[in-house]
């Protein structure tokens, strides 16, 4: 049985996946070091996500997560869905 927490952080690292993976630059400059940050939050926010969906389905344990974490993973969630995908605006300090 897997927990609520578990399941949410799961979901929120599915849509941190879906909405980075479909970030399209429409003319914004490549940068190789924001591209790599991006590649690596995609695929380790889907990456989570699909091992807990498959740990589900092959009935195996999955370990539960920290409601504090769910709160890390949901802020970061927040700011990548405001800056439409683009990782680098969510790395933009000002």
């Amino acid at each position: 049985m897997i927990d609520i927490w578990t399941f949410l952080a799961s979901g929120v690292c599915g849509a941190i996946c879906w909405r980075i993976a479909s970030y399209r630059r429409h003319g914004a400059r490549y940068r190789p070091g924001v591209a790599v940050c991006a590649y690596l939050l995609a695929v380790g926010a889907g990456c989570y996500s699909l091992s807990v969906l498959l740990g589900v389905l092959m009935g195996m344990r999955v370990h539960a997560v920290s409601p504090f974490l769910l709160i890390v993973l949901t802020v970061l969630m927040v700011l990548v869905c405001r800056a439409r995908g683009n990782v680098a605006a969510v790395l933009r300090v000002d």
